[in-house]
Order: C-alpha cells, then structure tokens, then sequence
C-alpha cells in the first residue's frame, strides 16, 4: 500500500511546490525600448521635462541621455529608473531642486512604466545627435 502511496505523494509535493520567481532582464529587449520611446515621447508626458530625446528640458538634472555625468537619485539600472518613474521625486528628496510626480503625472501602467525606463536606460548609452 506505501508504495502505491509514494508516487502520489511525490506527484502533490511538485504540484504544490513554489513557482521559482522569475527575475526580469537587467538588460532592456530591442522592442521594449521601442514601446518605452513612443510612451516616453507621448502619453508618458516625459518629454515635457526631459526633450524628446533626453537632452533635457529644465536645466542639466532633467538630462538623461549619455551627457549626463551621473544620476542624482538612484544607480541607474532598469530597476532603479523603474522605481524612481514609479514613485516620482518629491522636493524633499530631490538633490537637484527640481521634482517628479509619481508616473512624470501621466497614467502609465506599471508594464508602460518599465518600458519608459528601459527607454531611458537605452537612452543614457546613447550620445546625442
């Protein structure tokens, strides 16, 4: 009788077993950043403060292209400007004076979210033309 036990037992231990959580990309895909750049430059509103293209807008802390030295409120990986576009800068916090609502003030879901910042991401590689 155990051992017609132990299969089934074996087969609920699996099923019921944790999924491994899925860790993203540190590293943005090509059609990601596509979407985050029409957001950005759209319904995303960034490019009201940071220009089109990140050349900045309201002086040289609005910068995100490869221009800027460095960044003033996280690390700047995926996962940090996703955090900071999420939560906005408020004046308190903010190093440069300037802030940021939470979402730059738009109503981008969290995925547009995370496509805006591997936009940004993309952008901080990139030397402006």
């Amino acid at each position: 009788m155990l051992g017609r036990q132990f299969p089934l037992l074996a087969l609920l231990a699996v099923a019921t077993a944790p999924m491994a959580a899925q860790t993203p990309p540190a590293t943005p895909d090509s059609a990601t950043v596509a979407a985050g750049k029409k957001l950005f430059q759209g319904a995303g509103l960034c490019f009201s403060c940071h220009g089109m293209n990140g050349e900045g807008m309201l002086g040289p802390s609005t910068i995100l292209n490869a221009d800027k030295t460095k960044w003033l409120h996280h690390d700047g990986s995926w996962d940090a400007i996703t955090k900071l576009i999420t939560d906005g800068v408020d004046g308190v916090k903010s190093t440069s004076g300037q802030i940021m609502a939470p979402r730059g003030g738009s109503n981008l879901t969290d995925a547009q979210v995370r496509q805006v910042a591997a936009y940004v991401v993309m952008l901080h590689r990139t030397r402006p033309t």
